[in-house]
């Protein structure tokens, strides 16, 4: 099958091994989300970026008083641009959702596991969401 019709992509083994320290500090977080983001294969990341309508951009942009576009607040329809963190937090969310545990449960640990492409992006920015609250609660 070529690559262009591939339902999901492969997870860099980064992933499989968050630092501890990483989990607890968000701006190391960020750091090692930037790391292992950029260990994808760059056409996974533009594929997500056209099928959402969404720019990848290097890093998040902090919240102005001029602009509100990546304030918590504004619903993920809104929003415009995905960063590292975002696409780190996408595969944290996947990993830990119920659904994909129940699917990739009994596979040896030889085998990477693979993250489904968003459908669309309300269930992206949700599984980011999930991703970002998992994180900070571990």
């Amino acid at each position: 099958m070529e690559a262009q019709y591939q339902q999901d992509f492969p997870v860099p083994q980064l992933f499989l091994n968050i630092p501890a320290d990483a989990m607890r500090n968000a701006g190391r977080y960020i750091d090692f989300a930037a790391k292992a983001v950029s260990a994808i294969d760059p056409t996974v990341i533009q594929r997500i970026a056209t099928d959402l309508g969404l720019s990848f951009v290097p890093e998040k942009e902090k919240e102005s008083e001029v602009c509100y576009i990546n304030s918590e607040e504004v619903r993920p329809e809104f929003k415009l641009s995905f960063a590292p963190v975002d696409v780190a937090d996408y595969i944290f969310g996947a990993l830990h959702s119920p659904a994909y545990r129940i699917q990739w449960e009994g596979l040896p640990e030889t085998v990477l596991p693979q993250i489904p492409y968003p459908k669309d992006a309300i269930v992206f920015w949700e599984l980011v969401k999930s991703g970002e609250q998992l994180r900070q609660i571990t």
